[in-house]
């Protein structure tokens, strides 16, 4: 199956994740990528870390027992991995072997919303150009935190509403190599984009529940998976310049005969360009789609 236009097309690739037999892959809310092109799923099932290679093999697991909802993942480009767990309301970093380095936010703490302190179910996270901590907060606040590399808070900003730099729900968010931000403010059927320091600069608006963004900063592209909450949508895959503008797509239900999409959650490009997508809640599954050209 071909989907996509343009320059921009994917063949999906079936069966691809081999999950191991008794494990529960339950909702699998997000994918990133390492440097070898290994890619690390943040599952809400029995085993929440979970590690397949380009083929999807299964390679390793972990996080037993102490994450219940790994909501965020991002790997810097030194290879560490970065947890938004939103059940816990933290923030970790640890190797890719899963040995901790730093934590944010108390476990099992929500701070109130009236505090504007970290965390309330934080959701995402994404590391600046020198190495700054960005994470959106989440579920329960209406937050974005600006953090040091040590874990230092610098800056918090954002609030209820949907006029410029308020949220309904800060979900997911990524940088460019600009030092740009977006904001996936997924109620408010948009993706916002500020600067390091937090200031606004524009908006899409052509999004309907936009639930994830992946950053291709080589090739200044942006991902883009929106959701079919609202009956008026189907789910879809936007690849994007850097102004917002559609350069391909695809998406529909596939239950309905009609498209290869559900209720998709997640989407991570590797470096060859092929899409990862994570569908949750009545279909839980890991999908691939290769580039074709």
């Amino acid at each position: 199956m071909i989907v996509g236009s343009g320059d921009f097309k994917y063949e999906r690739v079936e069966g691809w994740a081999r999950v191991p037999e008794y494990f529960d892959l339950s909702d699998p809310v997000d994918i990133a990528t390492d440097s070898r092109d290994r890619v690390y799923v943040g599952s809400r099932g029995n085993h929440p870390i979970l590690i397949f290679d380009r083929e999807g093999n299964f390679v390793s697991c972990w996080g037993e027992g102490h994450f219940l909802d790994p909501h965020g993942l991002f790997i810097g480009s030194d290879d560490t991995i970065y947890i938004a767990d939103a059940r816990t309301h933290t923030v970790e970093k640890r190797t890719l072997g899963g040995e901790p380095l730093l934590t944010l936010g108390t476990r099992f703490r929500a701070m109130p919303i009236m505090v504007r302190a970290p965390f309330n179910q934080p959701t995402s996270v994404v590391l600046g150009p020198g190495g700054e901590i960005f994470v959106t907060d989440g579920y329960g606040n209406y937050l974005v935190h600006k953090f040091t590399p040590e874990g230092e808070l610098l800056k918090t900003w954002g609030e209820h509403g949907n006029g410029p730099g308020q949220f309904e729900l800060p979900h997911k968010l990524d940088m460019d190599k600009y030092g740009r931000l977006y904001i996936c403010d997924r109620n408010n059927d948009r993706i916002q984009i500020f600067d390091l320091d937090g200031e606004f600069i524009e908006m899409w608006t052509d999004c309907v529940w936009p639930q994830d963004i992946c950053i291709d900063r080589k090739n200044d592209l942006a991902y883009v998976v929106e959701s079919h909450m609202h009956q008026i949508s189907l789910p879809r895959v936007t690849v994007r310049d850097l102004k917002g503008n559609v350069l391909s797509e695809f998406g529909g239900y596939e239950h309905e005969g009609k498209g290869v999409l559900e209720n998709s959650h997640t989407i991570c490009v590797d470096s060859r360009g092929d899409i990862y997508i994570g569908d949750i809640v009545k279909v839980k599954r890991l999908m691939k789609f290769a580039r074709v050209s």
